[in-house]
C-alpha cells in the first residue's frame, strides 16, 4: 500500500477495444484504495474510446477525486473545460466517463467562439459575411446556474439549467432551460493531437424553454420556446410568441425567422396574426390619422423582411388594419418602411450612408409605399371605397386604385378603370370599354310641361297658363366621362368630366365634352333629409339635351335643382313638337309654366320662334 503522494504522473484508461477513453495528468496524487485516489493539479484528457481516436475535451481543476472502479470523479473545486471551439468554466462537478457525462453544479459560464445571429434581423454569418468578418473575434457566453454536457460519437449536448443567460454579439438571450447541439470533432488518430488543432463545424442548435426572452438590437421577442438552427440561420418560436420592434409589435401562433425573414403565422385557436404599429399615421392611408392613434393589423400570415434599403411587412389572408376611424380590409397588403429615415435625417449624404450601414435593427422607419391587392376595402368615416388593388405613397399623400374602383361618398358613388387620389384631388380615368362614371343624389324634376314665352306665345297644346305639372319619381342621376377630377373645396366638391360627358336623371339627359358639377355637404348636423345635394351643373361644348321629349343646344347648359331652372345660354336652341326657340339665353322655369327667352341685341341672336307649318283652311288666302 502507497504511503506517499505520487508527483506529476500519467495515468491512462483504456476501453475494452483497446482504444483509450481519458488520460489523467495530476500534479500530485493521493492513493486512498484501489478504487479511489485524490489529485491535485488535475488535467484530464477525454477521448472518443474507438477507432476515431478523437480529443473531445481537456478537463482541468485545482482538485478531484477519482473512483476507478466506478469510472467517474468529483470535485468540489472550480473546473476549466475546453473543447474544440469552447471553454468551459464553473465551480463543483461531476464527471461520469461510462455515460460520458461532465456536470458543473454551479456559476457556469461557456464561451463558444462562434456568434449566435441572424435570428431576428439578416445580419447572418455566411458566405460573404463570414468573409468580411474573418479577422474578427466571434464569440458567444452562455452562463447558468447548472450544466449538464453530454458528448456523443455524433454531437455534443449541452443542457443548461436556470436562470440562463446568452450573450452573442448584440444579442440577449433569457430562459430557465436551454440545450445546444454541436458536432463532435473527427478526430486525427494522434493522442497527443491539441484541441486547438481539431476541426470543429458548428454549433448546429439551440433549444431555449420556459420564458424565453430574446433581445436583438432594440428587438424583443418573448416565447414559451425557441428553436435555432445555425447552419440552416433559422428559427422557430412557439407557445404565444410576440416581437417588439421599434414602433411596432406582432404576435401570432408561430413565428420563423430565416435569414432576416420573419414569418408570423395566426391559427384556429389563437386567431390571426396581428401587429400593432405605433405612431405610424394609420399607416399613411390616411392623412386624417393621428401620429399618436395606435394601427391593428391582423391577417392569417405577417412576414417582416430586411431588404437592402428598405423594410417590407407583408400581411395575407383576411388582412384588416384599423386605426382610429379608418378600416382597410384586403386579401394581401405589403407595406415598405424605410428604416433609417430618422436616424440620417439630419446628417451629411456620407454620415447618412456609414449610420444606414450601421442600422442592424427591424425597426419600422418610416412608411414609404403601401400595397393592397384583392378585395381591397377602405372605409373612413363616411367615406367607403373598393377596387382590386391600391397603392398608398404617403410621402406624396397620393393613392392608385385599380381594378374595378367605386369611392362612395354619402350620396355620391364614383367609378372608373383607375383612380389617382390625393390630398383634396382626385382623378379618375375610364377606359375603351367602360367611362367613369359618377351617380350624385337624386335631382328634382325639372321639366316644364306647359311653357309659356314672356310675351305670352305659347308652344304646349295647354290653354292654361299655370297649370299644375306632372309628378314625376325621381331617380338617381349618373354621368359619365372618359376622365373625372374632382376637387375638394372648404364648403362644395368641384367635379370635373371632360371628354364623352353624358348625364341622365330625373327626366333629364344630357351629352356634351366637358361638365361641371358643384356638390354641397351640409353636413351631420344639418336637417336636412340629404345631407349630399348637386348645388349647380354646368355643361359645356357640343352640348344635346333632352327633357320632357324636348332637346335644346346651346355653348353652355346651366342646371339649378335647388332653384328649378335649366339656363341655355349663347347660339340657344330650343325645339319642342310645337315648334323651335331661338336666343342668346333660354331660362326654364319648373313650376312656374313658363321659359324666357332673350337676345342679345343683335339680329344674329335675336330671341324669335318658329312654328310649325298650319294648314290654312280652304278659302283662306294661300290655302287650298
Amino acid at each position: 500500500m502507497p504511503s506517499d503522494p505520487v508527483l506529476d504522473f500519467r495515468l491512462p484508461r483504456f476501453a475494452a477495444n483497446g482504444y483509450p477513453q481519458w488520460i489523467l495528468n495530476g500534479g500530485k496524487g493521493m492513493y486512498d484504495s484501489a478504487e479511489q485516489i485524490r489529485v491535485e493539479e488535475m488535467s484530464l484528457r477525454v477521448y472518443s474510446g474507438d477507432e476515431r481516436r478523437a480529443l473531445e475535451m481537456t478537463i482541468d481543476s485545482p482538485k478531484a477525486t477519482f473512483f476507478t472502479k466506478e469510472n467517474r470523479a468529483d470535485s468540489d473545486s472550480s473546473i476549466e473545460i475546453v473543447g474544440a471551439n469552447f471553454k468551459v468554466s464553473g465551480v463543483g462537478w461531476t464527471w461520469d466517463s461510462t455515460r460520458k457525462e461532465i456536470e458543473v453544479k454551479s456559476e457556469v459560464l461557456v464561451e463558444f467562439s462562434q456568434e449566435v445571429v441572424g435570428m431576428l434581423s439578416g445580419r447572418a454569418l455566411d458566405g460573404v459575411d463570414k468573409e468580411d468578418r474573418a479577422g474578427e473575434e466571434r464569440m458567444t457566453e452562455i452562463a447558468s446556474n447548472r450544466l449538464l454536457l453530454k458528448t456523443t460519437p455524433e454531437a455534443y449536448n449541452f443542457q443548461f439549467i436556470e436562470s440562463v443567460e446568452v450573450i452573442s454579439d448584440d444579442t440577449r438571450l433569457k430562459c430557465e432551460l436551454l440545450v445546444a447541439i454541436a458536432d463532435a470533432p473527427s478526430g486525427d488518430g494522434s493522442e497527443d493531437a491539441s484541441v486547438a488543432e481539431l476541426e470543429f463545424d458548428s454549433i448546429d442548435k439551440i433549444i431555449a424553454t420556459e420564458q424565453v426572452v430574446i433581445s436583438q438590437a432594440g428587438n424583443l421577442l418573448k416565447a414559451g420556446k425557441a428553436t435555432f438552427s445555425l447552419r440552416e440561420q433559422s428559427a422557430e418560436f412557439e407557445g404565444n410568441p410576440s416581437i417588439e420592434t421599434s414602433g411596432a409589435y406582432l404576435a401570432g401562433h408561430f413565428i420563423r425567422s430565416e435569414r432576416g425573414k420573419v414569418i408570423v403565422n395566426g391559427s384556429e385557436v389563437f386567431g390571426r396574426a396581428q401587429m400593432i404599429v405605433h405612431k405610424a399615421g394609420g399607416l399613411g392611408v390616411s392623412s386624417e390619422v393621428s401620429l399618436d392613434q395606435e394601427t391593428k393589423v391582423f391577417a392569417e400570415t405577417i412576414k417582416m423582411e430586411e431588404l437592402e434599403t428598405e423594410n417590407q411587412f407583408t400581411f395575407e389572408g383576411s388582412v384588416e388594419a384599423t386605426s382610429g376611424s379608418m378600416r382597410v380590409r384586403a386579401d394581401l397588403l405589403d407595406l415598405y418602411l424605410d428604416p433609417a429615415i430618422d436616424d440620417t435625417a439630419n446628417d451629411t449624404e456620407s454620415a447618412a450612408t456609414e449610420n444606414r450601414d450601421k442600422v442592424s435593427d427591424f425597426r419600422l422607419g418610416e412608411v414609404v409605399r403601401v400595397i393592397g391587392n384583392g378585395s381591397v376595402y377602405i372605409e373612413q368615416e363616411n367615406q367607403v371605397a373598393t377596387c382590386d388593388r391600391v397603392v398608398f405613397y404617403p410621402r406624396e399623400e397620393q393613392a392608385l386604385l385599380t381594378g374595378s374602383p367605386r369611392v362612395e361618398h354619402e350620396q355620391a358613388i364614383i367609378s372608373g378603370y383607375s383612380m389617382e387620389l390625393k390630398r383634396g384631388f382626385a382623378v379618375v380615368n375610364g377606359s375603351h370599354k367602360e367611362r367613369a362614371q359618377v351617380i350624385l343624389p337624386e335631382l328634382p324634376d325639372l321639366g316644364a310641361d306647359n311653357l309659356q314665352l314672356m310675351d305670352g306665345m305659347q308652344i304646349s297644346e295647354r290653354e292654361e297658363t299655370a297649370a299644375e305639372e306632372t309628378e314625376i319619381t325621381a331617380s338617381e342621376t349618373i354621368v359619365k366621362a372618359e376622365t373625372l377630377m374632382m376637387i375638394e373645396k372648404p364648403d362644395h366638391y368641384l367635379l370635373n368630366f371632360t371628354d364623352s360627358v353624358s348625364v341622365e336623371g330625373t327626366n333629364l339627359k344630357a351629352f356634351c365634352n366637358r361638365m361641371d358639377v358643384i356638390l354641397v355637404d351640409h353636413g351631420k348636423d344639418s336637417d336636412r333629409e340629404k345631407q349630399m345635394q348637386v348645388q349647380t351643373i354646368n355643361a359645356y361644348e357640343d352640348i344635346l339635351f333632352e327633357q320632357n321629349g324636348r332637346t335644346a343646344t346651346a355653348d353652355k347648359v346651366t342646371i339649378k335643382p335647388e332653384e328649378g331652372e335649366v339656363v341655355l345660354e349663347g347660339n340657344a336652341v330650343l325645339t319642342d313638337v310645337q315648334g323651335q326657340v331661338f336666343g342668346n339665353r333660354i331660362t326654364l322655369h319648373k313650376g312656374k309654366g313658363r321659359a324666357t327667352v332673350e337676345g342679345d341685341g343683335t339680329d344674329k341672336s335675336r330671341a324669335r320662334i318658329v312654328l310649325p307649318e298650319v294648314e290654312l283652311p280652304k278659302g283662306f288666302p294661300g290655302g287650298d
